[in-house]
């Protein structure tokens, strides 16, 4: 007898035992594939909500091989496989793919490519509507500036032939999201797409006609109005460019805050009277304009909108430590605390002896801190020349997800957990509202710094040597 036939039995038992499974416990989903050229090490699936992708599970995987149980309740929306690979004998760590799971079991491989990983499925309309979608609207904006350049910045006798194949570039978008939407109206996809619905902009106006006429018209086709879609990227991308329309470098910050006051206004009138999206588009607008430093427009933003939130957990930390945080400001003295590292060591903040230390509040499933955490590891081992320490608290309730960042990043600082996250007492004590937030003093506790990132913080620890 072969191999083969040995193993015959063995691939029909375990498939037995996997449907037998599933009957038993109830129709789990099944997310499985293979990563070519994988790093031996753990792979993450990673879901979607808000604003933010959070860990929802993760195995160790010497093959490249993953497979992953959703539950059945779980809800559709955007996904992300993450994994180490390599290219050319170099290990590349974090990489990920995104996919939509729409309550379907998916088999995917994961292939490089010189644009980096990308998946491919066999058995989802999906996504590969989905992809097929994404690669559209690469090309579409790529094409639509190449012309829009040619207009810009609309000088009187503007080529018709350019201002027509301006035209006509929307136009086929149009018709092709048209097309895809009646062909597939049941797909999570095709909420996605016209979620992206654009007004059409006539190519004769002006670039100051075309931006004012988009600050009339950006949400005309596609209001906010989709709680299902604050399980992929979608409103937040939406939010951040009709913000830019709004952005102008030779405003002072009063009149850059107003002109965001009036966009903000434009913004929640657009927004439905869903909770859940009124409370994640004021959350999200209040985060980004801390990290703005523009605290006017939050200010505007907690006494016009923040009473119509009332299940948002922000907006009960806002109301209750916005005064508070606006008072921990440079030149006041930040609260002393004890606190326990991970390897179960007790450290007093008064007792620390380094010139400078950098208080920092992170999340794992914070989008900024996982971009900065990196990054501030690598400056802190090869560029801190300021005898810095830094104390970073993270608000993870869940020790998995802090567990999971915390290997990956394997900081070189102190690193201590707060079980009770938000309600901890040193966020607590320290106003904390929002993730990132940071906070630079000097050996005696004085405040010389809120830094939003590690640029501010590199210019603040130069201003000192000035």
């Amino acid at each position: 007898m072969d191999l083969s036939s040995k193993m015959k039995p063995v691939t029909f038992l375990l498939g037995f035992l996997m449907g037998l499974s599933l009957t038993v416990h109830g129709q789990d989903w099944v997310i499985q594939g293979t990563i070519e050229n994988a790093e031996p090490g753990q792979v993450l699936l990673a879901s979607y909500y808000g604003d933010r992708f959070s860990v929802a599970d993760s195995m160790e995987s010497s093959s490249g091989f993953f497979y992953f149980m959703l539950p059945e309740a779980s809800p559709p929306g955007i996904y992300r496989i993450i994994f180490a690979d390599r290219s050319q004998g170099i290990r590349n760590q974090n990489r990920f793919v995104e996919f939509i799971f729409n309550r379907e079991n998916l088999d995917l491989v994961i292939s490089p490519t010189d644009r980096g990983p990308v998946a491919y499925f066999g058995n989802s309309i999906e996504n590969q509507v989905y992809s097929g979608f994404m690669e559209y609207e690469l090309n579409y904006e790529e094409e639509l500036m190449s012309v829009y350049r040619q207009l810009y910045p609309g000088r009187e006798g503007k080529d018709p032939q350019q201002v027509a194949r301006y035209e006509a570039i929307q136009l086929e978008r149009e018709q092709y999201l048209d097309s895809v939407s009646s062909r597939f109206p049941a797909l999570y996809a095709v909420r996605i797409m016209n979620a992206f619905r654009a007004p059409f902009i006539p190519g004769f106006l002006s670039h100051l006609e075309r931006v004012d006429t988009l600050k009339e018209c950006f949400f005309n086709q596609a209001a906010i109005d989709d709680p299902q879609l604050l399980y992929a990227p979608v409103y937040p991308f939406k939010l951040i460019d009709y913000l830019s329309l709004y952005q102008v470098d030779t405003l002072s910050k009063e009149e850059q805050e107003a002109a965001f006051m009036e966009a903000v206004d434009r913004i929640m009138v657009n927004v439905s009277s869903e909770g859940d999206l009124r409370s994640f588009v004021v959350e999200f607008l209040m985060e980004g304009f801390e990290m703005l430093d523009m605290e006017q427009v939050q200010v505007y933003i907690a006494d016009n909108y923040l009473d119509e939130t009332c299940q948002s957990d922000i907006v009960d930390l806002v109301l209750s430590r916005m005064e508070g945080y606006k008072r921990m400001t440079p030149g006041t003295l930040a609260p002393d605390f004890v606190i326990r590292d991970v390897e179960g060591v007790n450290y007093q903040l008064s007792e620390l002896g380094h010139a400078y230390v950098l208080l920092l509040f992170w999340s794992s499933t914070c989008e900024g801190c996982q971009k900065l955490l990196p990054q501030l590891k690598e400056w802190y081992e090869t560029e801190n020349s300021y005898d810095l320490e830094v104390v970073a608290i993270s608000m993870d309730t869940t020790e998995t997800y802090f567990q999971i960042m915390y290997d990956r990043i394997r900081p070189p600082w102190i690193t201590a957990r707060e079980p009770l996250g938000w309600l901890g007492k040193v966020p607590s004590d320290y106003f904390v509202y929002a993730t990132p937030t940071m906070y630079l003093l000097d050996r005696n506790r004085m405040i010389l710094s809120r830094p939003a990132g590690l640029r501010q913080l590199q210019r603040a620890l130069r201003k000192l040597e000035d």
